[in-house]
Parts: C-alpha cells; structure tokens; sequence
C-alpha cells in the first residue's frame, strides 16, 4: 500500500509535464503564427511601396527606368484617351455628357470635374447638348511628339492634343473644327481600384482650345515659348 501514493505522485508529475510541454507547444506556435504575420504586413507595406512600373508603348531603343517615373509617351497617351472618351457623346449630350464626367471621374482632379461640370451646365444653358453627337479623334500627322509633353515636376506634366472635333444632330453636321487642346496632368493615386494609372486629368475654365488653321496643322507642333 506504500507504493500507491509514489504512483499517484509520478502520475500526476507527468501530466504536469505533459501540460508544460503542450503550453510550451502553444508558445512556440503562437510566436511563429506572429512571425509571419509580422513578415506579411511587411512584405505587403514594401509591395505597396514599389507596387507600379510605367512602360511606353515604344521599346525599340529599350528602356531604362525606375519605379514610379512616368514616361512621357504614357502621360500623352492617358490624357489623350480620358478626354477622348470625355467628348464621346453617342446619341444625346444631354445625356451623355454627364455619364462620362460621372463615369471618368476616378481619373479627374475634383477642380477638373467641377470644371467640366460647369461646362456641362453653361452648355445646356445655350442648348449645345440636346441629341448632339461629338467625337473627337487626333489630326493626322498631329499625334505623339515628344514636344507635346513638358515636364512640369515629378508629379504634374502639361499635354497639348491636336484634335478633330465633330458634333451632328440627326445625322446632320453641326460642327467640325481643329482645335489645341493645352491640358494639365497630376499624379492622382487615391483608388487604385478605379484608377490603376495614378494619374489624373487636372483641366479648369481657363484650359481654352485653340483654332487651329489648315497651316497651322500642316507645320510641325512647337511647344509654347520653344524656338
């Protein structure tokens, strides 16, 4: 009978040894759980840090860039597109202008948008929107040169677009003009969601067209102020 209370003591020493080694278990497991979770967040923080590189649509002569630095054939080509499909009216600018300002307006500064919205406004005021067609497209021989992008700093760039623009009314022609569109970009990473570019169109009232003549189109594109 002696033995029984040794027994019951090795007994109960090993189910403590038992809980202290499962806790130590718990332990190490909890402390590699946070480890990872501390390499996630870390990793995802330095995704984010370099999460964009910028490729012109020409490559013939390579390319040689960093994160972040946007080339300038890119800069035309967004604002080219986003204000192209901002003049695309297809049945009734009535109508149309305000669901492309809507639909585009990820790729807007908000001064830009209450721009255009202003515009929007004192168009319909004169009746220039009611079952009006528009599009707009560049002026042969009038696309990308590299004199068409300044670089005002790291982050903001002005374009000047040469542009055809057309407006009909049941088919029959109202308008058909060249213009030189000067237009304003930033940098504009709030949404990657809506805007994967990081950009964004930052035009106001006083961005004016020019009319341009038949000469005008038929010489070479010289930037402002560049001789």
């Amino acid at each position: 009978m002696s033995g029984l209370p040794m027994i019951k003591n090795n007994q109960a020493r090993q189910r403590l040894l038992a809980a202290s080694d499962h806790i130590r278990s718990l332990r190490i497991t909890i402390v590699c759980l946070l480890m990872v979770v501390i390499a996630l967040w870390w990793r995802n923080g330095v995704l984010q840090e370099i999460r964009r590189v910028y490729i012109p649509p020409d490559l013939t002569q390579g390319l040689v860039t960093d994160f972040e630095t946007v080339p300038a054939p890119t800069i035309y080509t967004f604002t080219y597109y986003i204000f192209q499909q901002l003049n695309r009216w297809r049945s009734d600018g009535e109508k149309d202008y305000p669901q492309q300002i809507y639909a585009l307006q990820g790729f807007l500064t908000p001064a830009c948008r209450a721009a255009l919205e202003s515009d929007m406004n004192e168009k319909q005021h004169l009746g220039e929107l009611r079952q009006r067609v528009r599009t707009l497209q560049e002026i042969f021989g009038q696309s990308y040169t590299r004199q068409r992008v300044e670089i005002e700093s790291s982050s903001s760039w002005k374009v000047w677009l040469d542009v055809n623009l057309m407006e009909s009314i049941d088919g029959h022609p109202v308008k058909n003009v060249m213009l030189r569109y000067p237009l304003q970009v930033v940098r504009f990473d709030v949404d990657k969601e809506v805007n994967p570019w990081g950009l964004a169109l930052a035009c106001d009232e006083t961005m004016r067209p020019e009319l341009l003549t038949k000469d005008d189109v038929e010489q070479s594109f010289r930037r402002p102020g560049v001789k």
